[in-house]
């Protein structure tokens, strides 16, 4: 089972605790499901509608530490079988979030970063600081089931 990461800025100060129990709570959610409207540039890239990951390459997790040393934010681990990377033989669920891309994401990543186009449930969503490897339904959670073990 493939881990990405998520890194939650606080943009609006409401508090990293607060933003934690958010996520733990409703998940990660899109801008759009949010109600938060985006400039009309990230709005045309089709950033309101997903919600943006890193994967476990070195340039992934490289990107991935370089946000959360930066503080102000919440670090989220997500395990879910309903992630997928594009192959030969199948288009994914994920789409490569690449810098010298012109349209909504697409394709492979070149740099770590994939975009999910939708919300991820809080099913799924190891929240650091908060969820521990002692937390009920950790072993179902590291397996892609989820915390709840229905997966």
């Amino acid at each position: 089972m493939k881990e990405y990461r998520h890194v939650a800025i606080d943009k609006n100060n409401i508090g990293l605790s607060a933003l934690r129990q958010s996520i733990k709570t409703h998940g990660i959610q899109t801008a759009n499901s949010r109600g938060i409207v985006l400039a009309p540039g990230s709005m045309r890239l089709e950033h309101h509608l997903h919600v943006f990951l890193w994967d476990d390459s070195f340039i992934g997790q490289r990107h991935y530490l370089d946000l959360v040393h930066r503080g102000s934010c919440v670090a989220v681990w997500i395990r879910w079988h309903s992630l997928a990377e594009p192959t030969w033989f199948s288009s994914g669920t994920l789409k490569g979030d690449n810098p010298s891309a012109s349209g909504p994401p697409h394709g492979k990543s070149t740099n770590g970063a994939w975009a999910y186009k939708g919300n991820i449930p809080a099913n799924y969503c190891f929240v650091v600081d908060l969820d521990t490897v002692r937390s009920p339904g950790y072993g179902t959670w590291q397996s892609g089931m989820g915390w709840n073990g229905r997966g």
